[in-house]
């Protein structure tokens, strides 16, 4: 029991020691000591970089509160979630946490097909919730799919689609056909 008790106070003591002289080795400790933190240095930072490397930035444009346009968002998120897809459903969800949300509540991305530059995006049936779509709404909406959709790269067009069909007529906008880029909409 005195043994232990010893052994506890000795070991109390070496470790009390390292922390006051900050852990650097001394003239007679061992090198490995400094070769442990140099290789948890650069273990630290190359997980940092692989960390780095797994993120990715896009841009979503959110519906401002004030009615006058969309607004650019640069979100960072996992490089393996930047897809079209993903980068909707943030924007809808980031509409929903405004003040005065402009998409319908639970609207979501069914699918989104990209081809020769033309993005297809199908949406629930509550993209089309609440009747006849006043002028303003249907402008947001739009610019904001839109213009999240033409800052991939390989999109220049977008067809939007609800639960798999063409919508014709959607608060004045002629949807038949595919629309591009509504650089007029966006307010910085």
């Amino acid at each position: 029991m005195i043994r232990n008790a010893k052994l506890f106070v000795t070991t109390l003591l070496a470790v009390m020691v390292l922390v006051v002289a900050g852990c650097s080795p001394t003239a007679s400790g061992s090198e490995l000591g400094n070769n442990q933190a140099v290789a948890s240095s650069s273990t630290s930072k190359s997980q940092s970089n692989a960390n780095t490397d797994k993120m990715a930035q896009m841009v979503i444009y959110v519906p401002r509160d004030d009615g006058r346009g969309v607004r650019p968002q640069t979100i960072t998120v996992d490089s393996d979630k930047k897809t079209l897809k993903y980068a909707i459903s943030f924007l809808f969800d980031e509409d929903s946490r405004q003040s005065y949300p402009v998409f319908p509540k639970n609207v979501e991305v069914k699918d989104v097909n990209i081809k020769d530059g033309l993005a297809k995006i199908n949406l629930s049936k509550q993209f089309l919730d609440g009747g006849q779509v006043d002028g303003l709404s249907a402008q947001l909406r739009l610019a904001s799919i839109i213009n999240t959709a033409t800052s991939f790269d390989n999109v220049k067009k977008v067809q939007i689609l609800v639960e798999g069909k063409t919508v014709n007529l959607y608060g004045g906008y002629d949807l038949s056909e595919p629309m591009g880029r509504m650089e007029q909409q966006i307010v910085k």
